[in-house]
Protein backbone atom coordinates (compact mmCIF):
# COMPACT_ATOMS: atom_id res chain seq x y z
CA UNK A 1 0.00 0.00 0.00
CA UNK A 2 1.19 3.89 -0.53
CA UNK A 3 2.94 5.02 2.51
CA UNK A 4 1.10 8.43 2.38
CA UNK A 5 3.81 11.41 3.37
CA UNK A 6 0.49 13.93 3.92
CA UNK A 7 -0.45 16.21 6.70
CA UNK A 8 -3.14 18.08 7.54
CA UNK A 9 -1.54 21.19 8.96
CA UNK A 10 -5.03 22.70 10.38
CA UNK A 11 -4.52 20.41 13.14
CA UNK A 12 -1.28 21.49 13.64
CA UNK A 13 0.53 18.17 13.23
CA UNK A 14 3.87 18.00 11.19
CA UNK A 15 2.65 21.17 9.14
CA UNK A 16 5.89 21.50 6.42
CA UNK A 17 5.14 17.39 5.19
CA UNK A 18 3.07 17.93 1.99
CA UNK A 19 -0.52 17.09 2.01
CA UNK A 20 -0.19 15.16 -1.35
CA UNK A 21 1.58 11.66 -1.81
CA UNK A 22 2.12 9.68 -5.24
CA UNK A 23 1.79 6.49 -6.09
CA UNK A 24 5.22 5.40 -5.95
CA UNK A 25 5.13 2.44 -4.30
CA UNK A 26 5.88 -0.03 -6.98
CA UNK A 27 4.77 -3.27 -4.91
CA UNK A 28 1.37 -1.68 -4.64
CA UNK A 29 -0.50 -4.22 -6.70
CA UNK A 30 1.19 -7.57 -5.55
CA UNK A 31 0.38 -6.00 -2.00
CA UNK A 32 -3.46 -5.62 -3.24
CA UNK A 33 -3.37 -9.09 -4.77
CA UNK A 34 -1.46 -10.66 -0.89
CA UNK A 35 -4.37 -8.45 0.63
CA UNK A 36 -7.14 -10.14 -2.17
CA UNK A 37 -6.09 -13.67 -1.23
CA UNK A 38 -6.25 -12.99 3.02
CA UNK A 39 -9.71 -10.97 2.63
CA UNK A 40 -11.06 -14.30 0.55
CA UNK A 41 -10.22 -17.15 3.67
CA UNK A 42 -13.16 -17.47 5.26
CA UNK A 43 -14.99 -15.23 2.84
CA UNK A 44 -19.13 -15.47 2.00
CA UNK A 45 -17.18 -14.24 -1.41
CA UNK A 46 -14.31 -15.82 -1.64
CA UNK A 47 -13.89 -17.27 -5.34
CA UNK A 48 -14.77 -13.35 -6.24
CA UNK A 49 -12.00 -11.99 -4.37
CA UNK A 50 -9.38 -14.71 -5.44
CA UNK A 51 -10.62 -13.92 -9.11
CA UNK A 52 -9.74 -9.82 -8.00
CA UNK A 53 -6.36 -11.22 -6.52
CA UNK A 54 -5.46 -12.73 -10.13
CA UNK A 55 -6.35 -9.32 -11.86
CA UNK A 56 -3.87 -7.45 -8.98
CA UNK A 57 -1.05 -9.68 -9.32
CA UNK A 58 -1.76 -9.17 -13.26
CA UNK A 59 -1.15 -5.39 -13.14
CA UNK A 60 2.02 -6.00 -10.99
CA UNK A 61 3.08 -7.63 -13.85
CA UNK A 62 2.06 -5.15 -16.10
CA UNK A 63 3.14 -2.26 -14.55
CA UNK A 64 6.55 -2.22 -15.31
CA UNK A 65 6.37 -3.49 -18.74
CA UNK A 66 5.94 0.42 -19.74
CA UNK A 67 7.48 3.66 -18.67
CA UNK A 68 5.11 6.70 -18.36
CA UNK A 69 4.68 8.93 -21.49
CA UNK A 70 6.00 12.55 -20.73
CA UNK A 71 3.70 14.59 -19.42
CA UNK A 72 3.30 18.31 -21.36
CA UNK A 73 5.15 21.34 -19.61
CA UNK A 74 2.16 23.30 -20.12
CA UNK A 75 -0.73 20.73 -17.84
CA UNK A 76 2.31 21.00 -15.52
CA UNK A 77 2.54 24.91 -15.53
CA UNK A 78 -1.32 25.39 -15.50
CA UNK A 79 -1.58 22.81 -12.71
CA UNK A 80 0.84 24.65 -10.54
CA UNK A 81 -0.60 27.98 -11.37
CA UNK A 82 -3.78 27.67 -11.34
CA UNK A 83 -4.34 24.34 -8.83
CA UNK A 84 -5.99 22.31 -11.60
CA UNK A 85 -5.24 18.45 -11.99
CA UNK A 86 -2.55 18.10 -14.84
CA UNK A 87 -4.11 14.59 -16.30
CA UNK A 88 -8.22 14.84 -15.53
CA UNK A 89 -9.33 11.60 -16.78
CA UNK A 90 -12.26 12.86 -18.42
CA UNK A 91 -9.94 15.12 -20.57
CA UNK A 92 -6.51 13.23 -20.39
CA UNK A 93 -5.83 11.60 -24.46
CA UNK A 94 -5.05 8.41 -23.30
CA UNK A 95 -1.96 7.12 -24.63
CA UNK A 96 -1.91 3.72 -26.34
CA UNK A 97 -0.03 2.08 -23.42
CA UNK A 98 -3.08 1.62 -21.28
CA UNK A 99 -4.50 -0.63 -24.27
CA UNK A 100 -0.84 -2.75 -24.09
CA UNK A 101 -1.59 -2.68 -20.25
CA UNK A 102 -5.29 -3.94 -20.75
CA UNK A 103 -3.88 -6.95 -23.52
CA UNK A 104 -0.95 -8.00 -20.57
CA UNK A 105 -3.61 -7.98 -18.00
CA UNK A 106 -6.05 -10.14 -20.16
CA UNK A 107 -2.84 -12.32 -20.93
CA UNK A 108 -2.18 -13.03 -17.60
CA UNK A 109 -5.84 -14.04 -16.37
CA UNK A 110 -5.98 -15.90 -18.80
CA UNK A 111 -3.65 -18.40 -17.89
CA UNK A 112 -4.97 -19.64 -15.01
CA UNK A 113 -8.78 -18.49 -15.51
CA UNK A 114 -11.73 -20.57 -14.88
CA UNK A 115 -13.44 -21.84 -18.25
CA UNK A 116 -16.29 -19.28 -17.77
CA UNK A 117 -13.83 -16.55 -17.21
CA UNK A 118 -12.23 -17.63 -20.50
CA UNK A 119 -15.40 -16.91 -22.48
CA UNK A 120 -15.16 -13.47 -21.22
CA UNK A 121 -11.33 -12.69 -21.51
CA UNK A 122 -11.89 -14.23 -25.21
CA UNK A 123 -14.80 -11.83 -25.71
CA UNK A 124 -12.84 -8.83 -24.44
CA UNK A 125 -9.76 -9.71 -26.49
CA UNK A 126 -11.75 -9.48 -29.25
CA UNK A 127 -12.82 -6.19 -29.14
CA UNK A 128 -11.49 -3.46 -31.35
CA UNK A 129 -9.42 -0.54 -30.47
CA UNK A 130 -12.07 2.00 -30.92
CA UNK A 131 -14.78 -0.40 -29.24
CA UNK A 132 -11.97 -0.66 -25.72
CA UNK A 133 -12.12 3.14 -25.71
CA UNK A 134 -15.72 3.48 -25.62
CA UNK A 135 -15.50 1.27 -22.54
CA UNK A 136 -12.78 3.45 -21.41
CA UNK A 137 -15.11 6.71 -21.76
CA UNK A 138 -17.97 5.24 -19.85
CA UNK A 139 -16.27 3.87 -16.98
CA UNK A 140 -14.29 6.91 -16.12
CA UNK A 141 -17.56 8.79 -16.67
CA UNK A 142 -19.31 6.61 -14.57
CA UNK A 143 -21.98 5.55 -17.05
CA UNK A 144 -21.12 1.63 -17.74
CA UNK A 145 -23.53 -0.23 -19.15
CA UNK A 146 -25.02 -3.61 -17.56
CA UNK A 147 -23.33 -4.87 -20.42
CA UNK A 148 -20.00 -4.08 -19.58
CA UNK A 149 -20.31 -5.30 -16.15
CA UNK A 150 -17.90 -8.49 -16.85
CA UNK A 151 -15.33 -6.21 -18.96
CA UNK A 152 -15.24 -3.43 -16.19
CA UNK A 153 -12.69 -5.35 -13.94
CA UNK A 154 -10.06 -5.35 -16.56
CA UNK A 155 -10.72 -2.49 -18.10
CA UNK A 156 -10.87 -0.38 -14.55
CA UNK A 157 -7.36 -2.22 -13.94
CA UNK A 158 -5.67 -0.99 -17.30
CA UNK A 159 -6.52 2.20 -16.49
CA UNK A 160 -5.28 2.14 -12.96
CA UNK A 161 -2.23 0.69 -13.84
CA UNK A 162 -1.63 3.56 -16.81
CA UNK A 163 -2.64 6.39 -14.50
CA UNK A 164 -0.80 5.40 -11.45
CA UNK A 165 2.36 5.05 -13.69
CA UNK A 166 1.88 8.95 -15.19
CA UNK A 167 1.29 10.12 -11.17
CA UNK A 168 4.29 8.30 -10.08
CA UNK A 169 6.15 9.65 -12.37
CA UNK A 170 4.69 13.75 -11.37
CA UNK A 171 6.48 15.57 -8.35
CA UNK A 172 4.27 16.60 -5.27
CA UNK A 173 5.00 20.29 -5.94
CA UNK A 174 3.48 19.73 -9.94
CA UNK A 175 -0.21 19.28 -7.46
CA UNK A 176 0.42 20.14 -4.08
CA UNK A 177 -1.86 23.42 -4.90
CA UNK A 178 -4.76 21.83 -6.36
CA UNK A 179 -7.16 22.77 -3.86
CA UNK A 180 -10.43 20.91 -5.10
CA UNK A 181 -10.85 18.52 -1.92
CA UNK A 182 -12.98 16.15 -3.15
CA UNK A 183 -11.39 15.01 -6.29
CA UNK A 184 -7.80 13.74 -6.75
CA UNK A 185 -5.29 16.35 -7.26
CA UNK A 186 -3.48 14.34 -10.15
CA UNK A 187 -6.51 13.24 -12.46
CA UNK A 188 -9.99 14.65 -10.83
CA UNK A 189 -11.66 11.35 -10.17
CA UNK A 190 -13.31 10.36 -7.05
CA UNK A 191 -11.58 8.31 -4.00
CA UNK A 192 -12.85 4.69 -3.62
CA UNK A 193 -12.68 5.26 0.11
CA UNK A 194 -10.63 7.12 2.86
CA UNK A 195 -7.96 5.37 5.53
CA UNK A 196 -7.33 6.39 8.62
CA UNK A 197 -3.28 5.50 8.98
CA UNK A 198 -1.00 4.58 11.20
CA UNK A 199 2.42 5.61 12.00
CA UNK A 200 3.72 9.28 11.39
CA UNK A 201 -0.01 10.11 10.15
CA UNK A 202 -1.43 9.03 12.96
CA UNK A 203 -5.50 9.04 12.82
CA UNK A 204 -4.93 11.14 9.65
CA UNK A 205 -7.35 10.70 6.86
CA UNK A 206 -6.58 10.61 3.18
CA UNK A 207 -8.56 9.93 0.29
CA UNK A 208 -7.63 7.03 -2.26
CA UNK A 209 -8.05 7.80 -5.81
CA UNK A 210 -10.19 5.42 -7.47
CA UNK A 211 -8.12 5.77 -10.61
CA UNK A 212 -4.43 6.51 -10.27
CA UNK A 213 -3.75 5.10 -6.82
CA UNK A 214 -2.71 8.79 -5.64
CA UNK A 215 -3.53 10.15 -1.82
CA UNK A 216 -4.55 13.69 -0.31
CA UNK A 217 -5.38 14.66 2.84
CA UNK A 218 -8.67 15.52 4.22
CA UNK A 219 -10.26 16.52 7.57
CA UNK A 220 -11.70 14.13 9.70
CA UNK A 221 -15.59 14.21 10.22
CA UNK A 222 -16.10 16.38 7.11
CA UNK A 223 -18.51 14.81 3.98
CA UNK A 224 -15.88 13.95 0.96
CA UNK A 225 -18.26 15.26 -1.45
CA UNK A 226 -19.98 18.18 -0.57
CA UNK A 227 -17.62 19.21 2.33
CA UNK A 228 -20.07 19.96 5.06
CA UNK A 229 -19.54 18.72 8.69
CA UNK A 230 -23.02 18.64 9.22
CA UNK A 231 -24.92 15.83 9.32
CA UNK A 232 -21.90 13.11 9.49
CA UNK A 233 -22.83 9.67 11.16
CA UNK A 234 -20.91 6.47 10.70
CA UNK A 235 -22.72 2.97 9.59
CA UNK A 236 -20.71 -0.04 10.40
CA UNK A 237 -21.97 -3.73 10.80
CA UNK A 238 -20.66 -6.09 13.31
CA UNK A 239 -17.73 -8.75 12.23
CA UNK A 240 -16.76 -12.02 14.17
CA UNK A 241 -14.89 -11.00 16.94
CA UNK A 242 -15.70 -7.19 16.78
CA UNK A 243 -18.19 -4.58 17.32
CA UNK A 244 -20.04 -2.61 15.23
CA UNK A 245 -18.35 0.33 16.68
CA UNK A 246 -14.82 -1.67 16.62
CA UNK A 247 -15.17 -2.45 12.87
CA UNK A 248 -12.47 -1.98 10.38
CA UNK A 249 -14.93 -0.43 7.58
CA UNK A 250 -17.22 2.59 8.40
CA UNK A 251 -19.38 3.84 6.05
CA UNK A 252 -18.93 7.91 6.87
CA UNK A 253 -22.48 9.14 5.85
CA UNK A 254 -23.82 12.72 5.32
CA UNK A 255 -27.70 13.63 5.86
CA UNK A 256 -26.61 17.13 3.85
CA UNK A 257 -26.42 15.40 0.11
CA UNK A 258 -27.09 12.23 1.21
CA UNK A 259 -24.14 10.40 0.44
CA UNK A 260 -21.76 8.11 1.60
CA UNK A 261 -17.81 6.75 1.44
CA UNK A 262 -16.40 4.10 3.09
CA UNK A 263 -13.49 5.15 6.04
CA UNK A 264 -11.02 1.91 7.00
CA UNK A 265 -9.60 2.61 10.16
CA UNK A 266 -5.62 1.32 9.43
CA UNK A 267 -5.14 1.02 13.79
CA UNK A 268 -7.70 -2.35 13.23
CA UNK A 269 -5.45 -3.75 10.73
CA UNK A 270 -2.24 -2.65 9.61
CA UNK A 271 -2.37 -4.40 6.00
CA UNK A 272 -6.42 -2.60 4.74
CA UNK A 273 -6.11 -1.46 1.24
CA UNK A 274 -8.81 0.93 0.36
CA UNK A 275 -9.60 -1.07 -3.02
CA UNK A 276 -9.21 -4.60 -1.80
CA UNK A 277 -11.25 -3.78 1.45
CA UNK A 278 -13.89 -1.56 -0.24
CA UNK A 279 -14.59 -4.86 -2.22
CA UNK A 280 -14.50 -7.17 0.67
CA UNK A 281 -17.68 -5.24 2.53
CA UNK A 282 -19.95 -4.44 -0.33
CA UNK A 283 -22.59 -5.91 2.39
CA UNK A 284 -21.77 -2.68 4.45
CA UNK A 285 -23.25 -0.97 0.78
CA UNK A 286 -26.09 -2.55 0.38
CA UNK A 287 -26.49 -1.60 4.37
CA UNK A 288 -26.07 1.75 3.70
CA UNK A 289 -27.81 2.01 0.69
CA UNK A 290 -31.21 0.68 2.28
CA UNK A 291 -30.72 3.68 4.43
CA UNK A 292 -31.11 6.02 1.47
CA UNK A 293 -27.67 6.92 0.79
CA UNK A 294 -25.22 7.25 -2.43
CA UNK A 295 -22.13 5.82 -2.76
CA UNK A 296 -19.85 9.11 -3.93
CA UNK A 297 -16.82 7.42 -5.58
CA UNK A 298 -16.24 4.18 -7.41
CA UNK A 299 -14.48 1.44 -7.72
CA UNK A 300 -13.27 0.94 -11.44
CA UNK A 301 -13.16 -2.63 -10.30
CA UNK A 302 -16.61 -3.05 -9.60
CA UNK A 303 -20.07 -2.59 -11.68
CA UNK A 304 -22.54 -1.58 -9.50
CA UNK A 305 -25.74 -2.09 -12.13
CA UNK A 306 -28.77 -1.04 -12.97
CA UNK A 307 -31.27 -2.94 -10.53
Amino acid sequence: MPTPIITDGSIGRVPQLPRVALPTNVHRYAERASRFESLANGHPMADYLRAMAQIARAQDAALPARAAAPIAAALLESSRQYGMPPLSAQSHERGAEWRADLRDIVAAVRRSAADGMQHTLARLGALADDALEALAERLIAGTTLDADAAFVPFIGAALQVYFSRLAAALIVADVERCDVATVCPVCATRPVASVLRIGPQNSLRYLHCALCETEWNMVRVMCSSCETDKGIAYLSVEQEGRSAAEALAKAETCSECKSYLKIFNQDKDAFVDPVADDLATLALDVLVDEQGFARSGPNLLFHPGSG
